[in-house]
């Protein structure tokens, strides 16, 4: 038969409720008494307690029942009413997390603007290698003048004449006149490297990846420049440039190479790349925002835009600013409650004061900026400016034992124990030294303690 009485446990561990580094002392016999106990409290028994689980977690202070048992086997008497069930000690990982309000988003913002076609050399006002006209145009004979042979110019020829005027025809019909959108992205769109973003007279404009917009014409007899090497850089990653050396000099290797790129545009052929032919980002990019408009002037701004990767934005309060260490682990809890997993990409050096609470985390205190991007951007689905919440981490254990928390027994002598359950079922208490509460799970050490060990868990 069980007799019991009920105390309440008082151990000081703010965090857990139990004092982690307290530790149990050694069992004693069953023939030996406990001199501090009065004459009629020694008997030849163990007392031990079932820790009440929710009052040690959330208040600190755990409900004890003790129990005397008639017998000094080490076996529970099988007449208690809930024999409990088992589970595992694990080892592994135990970590504490503080969270953190955030908004989930995409990467960067920016803007794409529809660029003026280049100047034609015969427009400019510099001389060039080939005269002393503006623009390098060299000095007119005159239509139909003389040849130094005297006979007629062959650049005059009706059949030539021709060949020139489609040439001109297919180089400046979209470089000269009017110039208006035909097709807009839409909010959302994604465009990678190669993608036509939007058209002008009908005509794709692709992106392409660089730092700057191109800011003259390109083609053979340019002098060198970078932004020779970002149109070559563009063409080998497309596939159109095979064996072409990316460098900053526009060779006759370039030119066919734009021209491979131009026939699968279905434009002009002519080898040339005016500013106005591509849109120039520093990667793949989302529409977020929609300027142009189709039937529009082709000038401008097009769209603004973001980056295609998906980022958290955490305003972390100076207080709690040492929790955030750049390529730390953080738990991310989605607005549909899955969790996923980012890495703190970068850290603000500047805290700025939060004027309303809507500013994650910061409820108008002091915050400073933490970006975390996420490991599995698909997992974040297509959510742009949505709430979320992020677990920094506050305290971690590495590859320890631990056990459910309402596995661990508060001893009447003081200190805790487990019950340890072996295969045929019988049961002795172990002491134990208890840890770091996370998770609703304790860490264990102690003697005798192994992996995979069962350990008693009471079902009431």
């Amino acid at each position: 038969m069980l007799r019991g009485r009920r105390r309440w446990c008082h151990d000081g561990d703010p965090v857990t409720g139990l004092d982690s580094g307290h530790e149990p002392p050694a069992h004693r016999s069953s023939d030996e008494a406990d001199p501090s106990l009065p004459a009629r409290g020694r008997r030849r028994t163990r007392t031990f307690a079932i820790a009440g689980v929710a009052a040690v977690v959330a208040l600190g202070v755990g409900g004890a029942l003790l129990f005397s048992p008639d017998d000094g086997t080490e076996k529970v008497a099988a007449e208690a009413k809930d024999q409990g069930a088992t589970a595992p000690i694990t080892q592994g990982d135990l970590t504490v997390t503080a969270d953190i309000d955030g908004t989930l988003g995409y990467t960067g913002t920016g803007s794409v603007y529809a660029q003026s076609p280049a100047q034609s050399p015969d427009q400019g006002d510099g001389k060039d290698l080939g005269g002393n006209q503006p623009g390098g145009t060299p000095p007119s004979q005159g239509a139909g003048g003389p040849t130094p042979s005297g006979g007629p110019s062959p650049s005059n020829t009706p059949k030539n004449d021709k060949k020139d005027d489609k040439k001109k025809e297919e180089e400046d019909d979209q470089l000269s006149g009017s110039r208006i959108f035909t097709e807009v992205p839409a909010v959302g769109d994604t465009f990678k490297q190669g993608d036509s973003m939007y058209r002008v007279n009908g005509r794709p404009v692709p992106l392409f990846y660089g730092d700057a917009p191109l800011w003259r014409a390109l083609s053979k007899g340019v002098s060198d420049g970078p932004d020779v090497r970002l149109l070559k850089k563009n063409l080998v990653a497309l596939g159109f440039g095979t064996g072409l050396q990316v460098d900053d000099k526009f060779t006759d290797g370039t030119t066919a190479a734009v021209k491979r790129w131009q026939k699968s545009l279905k434009v002009p052929q002519t080898g040339k790349v005016d500013p106005s032919a591509i849109a120039v980002q520093p990667s793949a990019v989302r529409v977020t925002a929609v300027k142009g408009a189709v039937g529009a002037p082709a000038q401008g701004e097009v769209a603004g835009v973001s980056g295609t990767g998906r980022q958290v934005v955490v305003n972390v309060p100076v207080d709690k600013q040492t929790l955030a260490k750049k390529d730390d682990k953080v738990s991310v809890r989605l607005p549909d409650g899955k969790v996923t997993v980012g890495t703190i990409a970068s850290i603000g050096t500047v805290a700025e004061k939060g004027e309303d609470k809507g500013m994650g985390g910061g409820g108008g205190k002091a915050a400073v900026k933490v970006t975390v991007s996420l490991d599995k951007p698909d997992e974040a689905g297509t959510l742009d400016g949505a709430p979320v919440s992020v677990g920094f981490t506050s305290q971690s254990r590495k590859g320890v034992l631990s056990v459910p928390v309402n596995a661990l027994v508060a001893l009447a002598e003081g200190g805790y124990g487990v019950e340890i359950v072996d295969p045929a079922g019988n049961r002795r208490l172990v002491g134990v030294k208890a840890g770091l509460f996370a998770n609703g799970r304790v860490e264990i050490s102690g003697e005798g303690l192994a992996k995979d060990q069962k350990v008693r868990v009471p079902t009431q």
